[in-house]
């Protein structure tokens, strides 16, 4: 692919692929935010909508359900809008989740309407941003861009967690959703003024083909990547569910374990921008990359699963930082190979990453509860061993795609 035409000096296009970056990781942030606020505003939300632990893990179940079940279509529905009108549809939907959160949840049932509404906006979100990336992005920063735009995940944790001292005990609730509704709105004029209208491709080139169906040759590797993203996706989510009640059961002090999934996290989101770097410089950049940091991270659900306050530590770092950091490399990978079909390529990766976030919460839930987080830790270890080897399929399905479908 040709790097994007070089606009006047000064102008608000000189430099599209950081703007393209730029308005994509925004675009994630509005889609997913909803579902971590609710997270975060849990206690505040409990005591005015009479919510228990149960109605919050249905409601954010419902999220991540609705994510896989639309993400699919989503992927085709972003290859006939095209990238504006796909990011504007996006940004809009999750606009409406969070107002709707703020003046229509008289009951936690209520929210379970709106996560959907989120659900929806997530689906098509990576789709329609990916495919900005693709076109605006040279391929010597792509995996760069990709890092940045999965690290905006991790981020809006923090910022979830940020808006209960900031937000939530000071001006309530409603208004952290309200503020944040203002902002996705006002997210829609920029993408009018940096997305382009359609995506910029080489003189002479045919009609981009992300509107067609996916070729039959590139559909066991997506289907293969799809399942070590479920996969790696449920055990990333358990990290992120458990950590700290399982740091207090191992002798840390409640202080302490929020402190240590803060650091846990700041390596979650350093990791995957710099795995990006090291994919533009040749290093790594396959499935392989992703199978061995999941690795990585299946040695420290090891260590967490002692129950040993130093190898927790590090475990949950290591779980943190390589066995959830390798999101961002995914989505270049499957763009590298599937570059013509990468909004329908990513509908298809996605809906396993989204089923498994929905289900090993759900699932490992209930082992922790009555098994315990030893027992709960070594079979998320376990899960996580079963996508290495999906990993690992990807892996030899993507090198029987060499050289990658051509760029458009």
């Amino acid at each position: 692919m040709t790097d994007p035409p070089t606009a006047r000096k000064g102008s608000s296009a000189s430099r599209p692929g950081a703007s393209a970056t730029t308005v994509a990781t925004l675009t994630t942030v509005v889609a997913v935010l909803p579902v971590f606020l609710i997270g975060g505003l849990a206690v505040q939300l409990g005591a005015d909508l009479h919510m228990t632990p149960a109605s919050l893990g249905i409601v954010v179940a419902v999220f991540w359900a609705v994510s896989s079940l639309l993400s699919p279509p989503a992927g085709a529905i972003a290859g006939s809008l095209g990238t504006r009108r796909g990011m504007v549809l996006a940004v809009s939907l999750g606009f409406i989740a969070l107002l709707g959160i703020t003046v229509g949840t008289p009951s936690w049932g209520w929210l379970a309407l709106w996560l959907a509404v989120a659900g929806s906006a997530n689906a098509l979100s990576h789709p329609v941003s990916n495919s900005l990336i693709v076109s605006q992005v040279s391929i010597r920063n792509r995996a760069f861009a990709f890092g940045l735009k999965q690290a905006a995940i991790p981020v809006s944790t923090l910022v979830a967690g940020l808006s209960v001292p900031l937000l939530a005990l000071t001006v309530g609730w409603r208004w952290t959703f309200a503020l944040t509704a203002l902002l996705a709105l006002l997210l829609i004029p920029a993408l009018v003024r940096v997305v382009p209208r359609r995506p910029p491709r080489p003189r002479g080139t045919a009609r981009p083909r992300d509107a067609g169906k996916v070729p039959r040759e590139l559909r066991p590797f997506l289907i293969a990547t799809a399942t070590a993203s479920g996969l790696g996706s449920a055990q990333a989510n358990v990290v992120g569910a458990f950590t700290v009640s399982s740091a207090v059961a191992a002798g840390f002090g409640t202080g302490e374990a929020g402190l240590l999934l803060g650091v846990a996290s700041v390596a979650g989101i350093l990791a995957r921008p710099l795995v990006g770097i090291a994919a533009d410089r040749g290093i790594g950049g396959s499935m392989a990359t992703v199978a061995i940091m999941m690795g990585a991270g299946f040695m420290g659900l090891i260590g967490m699963a002692s129950g040993h306050k130093a190898a927790f530590a590090v475990g949950a770092i290591l779980a943190f930082g390589f066995g959830w950091g390798w999101n961002g490399l995914i989505h270049y990978v499957v763009s590298h190979r599937a570059h013509p079909f990468t909004a329908r390529a990513t509908g298809i990766t996605q809906s396993g990453t989204y089923l498994g976030g929905t289900l090993g919460p759900l699932i490992f839930g209930f082992i922790f509860t009555h098994y315990g987080p030893g027992i709960g830790w070594s079979l998320a270890a376990a899960v996580s061993a079963l996508g290495i080897s999906a990993a690992l399929v990807a892996f030899r399905l993507e090198k029987l795609l060499d050289p990658p479908l051509p760029e458009s």
